[in-house]
This record gives structure tokens, sequence and C-alpha cells, in this order.
């Protein structure tokens, strides 16, 4: 699947996103890990949706404006978005820090969503149910912590582990400390 890059500007804030697919609008809210490549999930839901990736603020290649302090102005910040880009009936999809986010936006309008969709969401405590802290977890460790089937935990580990995506991954931390 081919995917277009595009940054835009929201209140000050460069928000780089990346963007591919027909149909109805889908915003996928990524974990603290960043994307630093376009998965195969994205492929297939593009098949049937506009699917629109931003790189949260302070993320891959946006930026991190002195204004968003924590999760809440990161919400607002894509309720921002989707208003700038026009957008309406916006399906929400977001995979651990992003579900926190998703959670955040809904809580605050839902306006211009459709519907909302969690993966492995960050933000919710359930009772007796115990939480990774990401920040003492080796990166490789925790990819292997976010899928149930071992073969694509190991792969998700492997390519956490990768050289080249180093230097990516210390700054998505650093992000993710400063908003979570």
């Amino acid at each position: 699947m081919e995917f277009v890059r595009q940054t835009i500007e929201i209140n000050g804030c460069k928000l780089s996103l990346a963007r591919g697919g027909k149909g109805v609008p889908l915003m996928y809210l990524h974990g603290p890990d960043g994307l630093a490549d376009w998965p195969a999930i994205l492929d297939t839901l593009a098949d049937r949706f506009d699917v629109i990736v931003p790189d949260h603020p302070g993320f891959g290649a946006s930026e991190a404006p002195a204004w968003i302090d924590d999760i809440s102005d990161v919400a607002y910040c894509y309720l921002d978005a989707i208003e700038t880009l026009g957008l309406s009936g916006v399906h929400v999809v977001g995979q651990s820090l992003g579900g926190w986010i998703a959670l955040e936006m809904a809580v605050r309008s839902t306006e211009r969503l459709r519907s909302l969709t969690l993966i492995s969401s960050a933000g919710i405590h359930v009772k007796g149910v115990p939480k990774t802290d990401i920040f003492i977890v080796d990166p490789e460790e925790l990819a292997r912590l976010a899928y149930v089937d071992p073969k694509i935990g190991e792969e998700a580990a492997t390519r956490a582990g990768a050289e080249k995506y180093q230097e990516l991954a210390i700054l998505n931390r650093i992000a993710s400390a400063r908003f979570g």
C-alpha cells in the first residue's frame, strides 16, 4: 500500500501524518514506540478506509510545542487536526498510549467521531490486573509482551532492537514520559 506523508499545523504544532487508502476516515493512534514503518494492519485497514496515522507530538517527525503538557493536550490537538483536515464520521483506533489519547478525545468531543476502538489501551485501570512499567522493561521485551502470539512478539522484538530505529526509539520514549 502506498501512503502519502504530509505535515499540518495545529496551533503552532507541526504534526506529521501518513495517509493511505480510500473510504470513510479512520485515524490510527500508535503506541509509545511510534510507527517507524507502515505495518501490515494498516494495509488491511486501507483496503476499506482512508487511514490517517499521525506521529504524536514529540514522536517521529512531529514537533512537541510547549503548550502540550499531557495526554489531554494531545487529545485536543487531534480533535483540532480532525477539524483542520475537514473530516467527520471518523473511526478512531488507538493502541496502548494511542488508546489513552483516543479515550481522552471521546471524553472531550464525539461530534466528528463515528466509533472508538481500543487495542491494549493504556489509561484504563482494572483492579487486579498488573501493569507493566514501560520505562523499566527494555524495548525488545516490551515488544514481546505486546503480543499473545509468541512468534509475532519475537518479530516485534527484532524490529524494536534494530539499529536503524534506536534514535527514534529514544525520542519516542522521552515523549511518552513527558505526556504519560
